[in-house]
């Protein structure tokens, strides 16, 4: 055998898509501890608006340029943080719980993310907090 598709489910909307890469809920996966996912974002479209009482997140930008909007709902300190994948700099950002974030497409194509996180997608836990 030379290679193996291992199938995952793309989840379209109208703002871009979601699709998991690697988690702990696929049988065919060899890893065990990490959950990661694409998101893409179509531009001018905004994304996640939400927090997390639980999981936290890393977020690497892939491709674009995104203003990623964050805001603490416990003490209100806010902050936007622009990632340019054409940037000499490369970031990975570490979103804790209960800080609110929204991924703004600011360029004029697609812009895609991968996030990390050592849990799997809770419903329960993703708590929708309007930023933008």
């Amino acid at each position: 055998m030379l290679y193996e598709k291992l199938p995952r489910t793309k989840h379209i909307r109208e703002d871009g898509w979601l699709s998991e890469l690697v988690s702990m809920n696929y049988k065919d996966d060899p890893f065990n501890c990490v959950h990661t996912y694409m998101v893409s974002v179509k531009p001018g479209k905004v994304r996640a608006n939400h927090y997390h009482k639980k999981k936290e997140e890393w977020i690497a930008l892939a491709t674009g340029k995104i203003a990623l909007h964050l805001k603490n709902v416990v003490s209100g300190e806010g902050k936007k943080v622009v990632l340019d994948a054409l940037s000499e700099t490369y970031e990975l950002i570490h979103i804790p719980p209960f800080v609110a974030h929204a991924v703004e497409n600011i360029c004029d194509q697609e812009a895609c993310i991968v996030v990390f996180s050592k849990n799997p997608e809770d419903k329960e836990d993703t708590i929708r907090y309007e930023i933008i």
